[in-house]
């Protein structure tokens, strides 16, 4: 025989198999011609075609946590994931940090008529949502917890939990005036696990807000968010302390002076921060974990009450209620003998700016009062029996 077979140990003869022509060192001529005829005839492959599908609605009103399509792997075929936020009207992509992860794709579009039909029904086999929800606490957990120590009053009657923030990095923390009114002794304890006790600064039971301040410095203050973007349904974050963990709720309504929330893990003294781990609320001390003061009021107290240890609040001397859909306040009471009363405004009115600024609803006529100073001349656009008016009221400070 010739050197085409080999005989194996046990005497038997099997023919070796015939090599795959990418295998072997050598190629016949009409191969390497028919090859060359195949890559100048062939098409290009498509690449393969994915769908994102939309993530079943969650009970919360907010229109966060669908997935931003990041990175395709047409090799792997792997999408990494994104949070998209709805604060502010317009989607904003954030990638959290840390370790992307990566959801396998079943299926890719083929070359035929009827693959071509199927290109739509390609899905991410995943909860994008659940998975995009994971990321964003982790995220804002890391950029916040140290910032947010843990606060106990004690008091004759026993101790209160809370929550508080740090505003500056020298350990001066915000709370609610609640939750520490009457307390013996204040400890706060940092996320590192130490114990502080802590002295007050001041406190203002109108918008209880008090500063307290530990013996200690280099702490990361918070961001506050100014506020002007805060909408119903967008997230409302707070630090679980008993859990070292973030708790996701949203805000249920922007309109009152203070901010309307959904939250069940906050406690009198919490920072309700949005998706960007920007602060825009601290829990009053209200008896429920459902009120908060909003950012730019607890930023304007706080700094009054480090600065000078005192802080004033401006009156007009209106109750007005919203009227859904007319970018108006309508005046439900006047107090007697207020700026209000002494400039002629009626329980009916309809106030719609004030110093020429957009008044559409009681939480933004709240702030333009708040924002301006003690004596000021406000100049309001009234509307009385089908006749737009101008009133001045001059500010007072608050009785």
């Amino acid at each position: 025989m010739n050197g085409d077979y080999d005989e194996d140990e046990d005497g038997t003869e099997e023919f070796r198999p015939t090599p795959h022509p990418d295998d072997r060192l050598w190629r016949h001529p009409s191969e390497i011609a028919a090859m060359h005829a195949a890559q100048a005839n062939a098409e290009i492959a498509p690449v393969p075609i994915v769908q994102i599908a939309e993530p079943t609605p969650k009970l919360r009103r907010h229109a966060g946590l669908k997935a931003a399509a990041g990175i395709v792997a047409i090799g792997a075929a792997a999408l990494t994931i994104g949070v998209v936020s709805s604060q502010g009207g317009s989607q904003q992509t954030a990638l959290a940090t840390g370790t992307a992860r990566s959801i396998a794709i079943e299926g890719t579009a083929g070359t035929t008529t009827e693959s071509a039909d199927r290109e739509g029904a390609t899905e991410i086999a995943a909860d994008v949502a659940a998975q995009g929800e994971d990321l964003l606490t982790a995220r804002v957990h890391d950029e916040v917890a140290s910032s947010l120590p843990r606060i106990q009053a004690v008091t004759a009657s026993g101790m209160r939990e809370g929550s508080g923030m740090f505003v500056t990095d020298d350990g001066h923390i915000a709370t609610s005036a609640g939750l520490i009114e009457s307390a013996e002794y204040v400890l706060a304890w940092t996320d590192d696990g130490q114990r502080w006790k802590a002295h007050l600064i001041a406190s203002d039971p109108v918008s209880d807000v008090a500063v307290i301040q530990i013996e200690s410095d280099g702490w990361p203050a918070v961001s506050l968010g100014n506020g002007d973007d805060l909408r119903d349904g967008q997230y409302a974050l707070a630090l679980n302390h008993d859990e070292n963990t973030i708790s996701v709720g949203e805000v249920t309504s922007v309109s009152s002076p203070l901010l309307v929330i959904d939250q069940a893990a906050a406690v009198p003294g919490s920072a309700i921060v949005d998706d960007t781990g920007a602060v825009i609320a601290m829990i009053t001390d209200d008896g429920t974990n459902s009120h908060g003061t909003r950012a730019w009021m607890l930023e304007q107290v706080a700094v009054d009450l480090i600065a000078s240890g005192d802080t004033s609040h401006n009156w007009l001397g209106l109750v007005v209620s919203d009227e859904p859909g007319a970018n108006i306040v309508v005046v439900d009471q006047v107090t007697n003998d207020s700026p209000a009363a002494r400039a002629g405004l009626r329980v009916g009115d309809l106030i719609d700016s004030f110093d020429g600024n957009p008044i559409v609803d009681a939480a933004s006529l709240h702030r333009q009062v708040q924002r301006a100073d003690p004596g000021d001349d406000a100049v309001l656009t009234v509307t009385r029996n089908n006749h737009r008016n101008i009133i001045i009221a001059t500010l007072a400070l608050a009785p």
